[in-house]
């Protein structure tokens, strides 16, 4: 099932026969302008969630970190790596998820939070077009964009899910509070995570 979800929402080849070099230097051109603004969409995903989230300040610093590395991961949506850095952007989004169960949210809560990032990359198309920045944002980019930011909701979505069965199926539960064991755990798998997109970045 997994299987099927992910290849549903993979990012189409970028080394496809059909791109040709002016849509990949639009790609470039969007991608750089995306790049501009990843600071302000981190920024105010981080304080969005953290505003709602009424955690202890470890479990902030955490968060933090994670918003902040799949914001990152939102200008090479639409460039020349896509291919390379969807698996890891759906690999994250599914740790993200199961964070959001073991911090004791709802589904539909962790979806909300992953919503935030949405909201903020279609206001910064409105107030800072990418037109203004010499590039052209075509109706194909934003499928793309679009399809990319749904599948880091619905493998947040798995990887709440799958949090939960486990632990229903070892009969242990997921506490209300992550314990510091849990929190050691996601830091470590995060890091992994960190390696695999510097290593790909070589």
């Amino acid at each position: 099932m997994r299987e099927s979800v992910a290849a549903s929402t993979e990012i189409q080849n970028p080394q496809s026969p059909s791109r040709t070099p002016s849509s990949a230097s639009s790609a470039h051109r969007i991608e750089t302008w995306l790049e501009q603004h990843v600071e302000s969409l981190a920024s105010h995903w981080v304080e969005e969630v953290l505003r709602r989230a009424n955690t202890d300040p470890a479990m902030d610093q955490l968060l933090e970190r994670f918003l902040r590395l799949l914001s990152g991961l939102i200008p090479k949506a639409v460039g020349a790596d896509r291919s390379i850095v969807a698996p890891i952007w759906r690999e994250a989004a599914e740790l993200y998820g199961s964070l959001g169960a073991q911090r004791g949210l709802a589904a539909g809560e962790v979806v909300e939070e992953f919503q935030v990032l949405r909201q903020a990359v279609i206001r910064l198309l409105f107030e800072a077009p990418p037109a203004r920045f010499g590039a052209s944002f075509s109706l194909g980019d934003a499928l793309g964009l679009n399809r990319f930011l749904d599948s880091g909701v619905t493998h947040a979505s798995i990887g709440h899910t799958d949090t939960l069965f486990f632990a229903l199926l070892q009969g242990n539960g997921v506490p209300q509070v992550p314990t510091g064991q849990l929190v050691a755990e996601v830091e470590k798998h995060l890091a992994v995570i960190e390696e695999e997109l510097s290593a790909e970045a070589h």
